[in-house]
């Protein structure tokens, strides 16, 4: 299980998947770096840490729990709490448009994202559940 408190994965570490990948949004000083990569775990831990379907121990962490973390923690390089945003209730959606993509939310629907990256890569690790990850998140089309 991830650590709340040790990180899983190092600053080069990240540098080298961010490198390979060409992402040209992780940059700024190994201190930032770390906050980036801590809250990104943080999130991992907080939202994965009671479905593993495997065993491990946080410095054993396998390559896509690793890569999980890299990804929410260029998300938090940019826009720090990105990953863990206030949730905010919005409404149901109560007409769709095709034409123009109108969408009409109703009062009380839940406001949602899903991290579909961050899915991907822990998709054969997790214990299968009904629905992707779903984080409160106050953005709406």
């Amino acid at each position: 299980m991830l650590s709340f408190t040790e990180l899983a994965v190092s600053i080069e570490e990240a540098d080298a998947y961010v490198s390979e990948r060409a992402y040209t949004d992780w940059t700024g000083t190994d201190q930032a770096k770390t906050a980036a990569l801590r809250r990104g775990q943080d999130f991992v831990c907080g939202v994965y840490n009671g479905r593993w379907s495997v065993e491990f121990e946080n410095d054993d962490a396998p390559d896509g729990v690793k890569f999980a973390i890299v990804e929410a923690a260029r998300r938090e390089l940019v826009k720090p709490g990105s990953m863990s945003p206030d949730l905010k209730r919005g409404g149901a959606i109560k007409s769709v448009g095709a034409g123009s993509a109108r969408v009409e939310f109703a009062d009380g629907a839940p406001a949602e994202t899903t991290f579909l990256a961050i899915d991907r890569l822990l998709s054969g690790l997790l214990v299968s559940t009904s629905s992707t990850t779903v984080v409160g998140f106050c953005a709406r089309a």
